[in-house]
């Protein structure tokens, strides 16, 4: 994994970044009696991003730990400690983007109430985050999850500037989401599960960290050999059957799939954790 960026992040007490697993995170936060995430009157300063482990802890390494992975070196230019967030920005937060132009009508299909505990599952640069962020109010909370600390730093200092209080940034390990178990509503993964090196070790800890009822979307390309594009056939490993499949048997129920107008490319999936 990357070695430490030398980077410092003040943040405030109710917008931070907690590095790896769930069990230190939930030490730093905790579910009050409305289920609301809370900021325990910590104020962090994060000096150096590590990917994936809590800082002083061992890294994990491909070569221990881990499964075998589905479709190795996919997230390399993501943990690259050069990453250049304007770069990306250019990419992910465009009109020729389809998750980008139809943000507001995945948005709305996604059922986000007040309140609500969401995490935006490889978050990048945040678009899905803030809207999130918005509209699970004051008394909601959003973990932005990601194997990059380049784009985590990105989304606490949007965050902050913005005065978006209910926002903290997670930096998972490649295998695992990092949250506490049974702390949220809502799973947002958002072209995003192609990415996963170790889906159903990833998956798994994502089951665990969803409450009773609580839903699972995801939205990624569809891979049509003959139909689909030929750079998506070669960056997406398989097709919606596939990942349908392998989300069920993490343990989540399939719902309903929901077209969502303007999608050419991509599909609208929902799970829910029976």
């Amino acid at each position: 994994m990357c070695s430490p960026r030398h980077l410092k992040v003040e943040l405030p007490t109710l917008a931070g970044v907690f590095l790896g697993r769930g069990d230190r995170i939930a030490k730093w936060m905790a579910l009050d009696h409305a289920g609301r995430m809370k900021a325990i009157g910590w104020k962090v300063v994060l000096v150096g991003i590590l990917a994936g482990p809590l800082l002083g802890e061992e890294p994990v390494r491909a070569d221990k730990g881990l499964g075998k992975s589905v479709k190795p070196g996919i997230n390399a230019k993501f943990i690259d400690p050069e990453l250049k967030v304007d770069d990306w920005l250019k990419r992910f937060e465009v009109e020729s983007r389809e998750v980008f132009n139809e943000r507001h009508k995945v948005l709305a299909a996604c059922g986000v109430k007040k309140g609500m505990v969401v995490a935006d599952v490889g978050a990048g640069t945040g678009l899905y985050t803030r809207l999130f962020a918005e509209a699970t109010g004051p008394d909601g909370w959003v973990f932005a999850v990601e194997i990059s600390g380049n784009f985590l730093g990105h989304i606490v200092a949007r965050a902050t500037q913005e005065g978006q209080k209910n926002i903290t940034g997670v930096l998972c390990a490649p295998n695992a989401v990092g949250l506490p178990p049974n702390s949220v509503d809502l799973a947002f993964i958002c072209d995003t599960y192609h990415h996963f090196e170790y889906p159903a070790e990833t998956m798994g800890s994502l089951v665990k960290a969803m409450k009773q009822g609580g839903t699972v979307v995801v939205v990624d390309f569809e891979r049509i050999p003959g139909k689909s594009r030929e750079w998506l056939l070669g960056h997406v490993r398989a097709g919606k059957e596939v990942f349908r499949k392998e989300i069920e048997e993490a343990g989540l129920t399939f719902v309903e799939e929901v077209k969502i107008d303007g999608f050419k490319e991509n599909y609208f999936l929902r799970f829910r954790k029976e």
